[in-house]
């Protein structure tokens, strides 16, 4: 990468997945601009990757940030995914046990978005927006309604001190989502 970077064919360079080892490892070599790995409300096992992200100003895309659509609060128990072109059929958040659990996150962003006039999902990309200036969000929008719902996230404030109590009742639930279980 940093030979790239060096003959002008990239600008930037970013990794995936990727632990605070690795990424110690990786910007000695060359900077790292950016890591992209899963995060959400539901997903939020990379935050201990935070004060190290802050420390080499190295920036966080976050990927799923709605827990693979869970987060927008569109489906139940009653949904059906089909099974091999939909992800989500495999996805532990959408199975009963899963959307059982998944309940009180579900009631506690349907209450904050109420008080905000906003949507769950929106509520659930502010809350990202919010929390650190350096986190981008990759919602993934199919449709160019949920496009411009994503877009007006930017329009929800949270203050440091909701962030710091939806962080503690989010620290207390108990759900299932893909790539871990909390």
């Amino acid at each position: 990468m940093a030979e790239l970077i060096k003959e002008g064919k990239i600008l930037h360079w970013g990794i995936s997945e990727t632990t605070e080892e690795y990424l110690r490892l990786a910007h000695a070599v060359c900077p790292v601009t950016a890591v992209q790995n899963r995060y959400s409300m539901m997903a939020r096992w990379h935050e201990s990757l935070f004060p190290t992200l802050e420390e080499l100003n190295v920036g966080f895309v976050a990927f799923s940030p709605m827990a693979n659509g869970f987060l927008t609060g569109c489906y139940d128990q009653n949904s059906k995914f089909e099974y091999g072109s939909d992800y989500r059929s495999f996805m532990p958040q959408f199975t009963p046990e899963g959307m059982e659990k998944g309940r009180e996150i579900l009631e506690l962003l349907t209450h904050l978005a109420n008080s905000k006039n906003a949507t769950p999902a929106q509520l659930s990309l502010a809350w990202m927006l919010c929390k650190k200036p350096w986190i981008v969000p990759i919602p993934g929008s199919r449709k160019p309604e949920r496009l411009k719902e994503n877009l007006r996230a930017a329009e929800v404030m949270l203050s440091p001190s909701e962030i710091a109590s939806i962080d503690e009742k989010l620290d207390r639930m108990e759900f299932v989502v893909f790539g871990g279980h909390k």
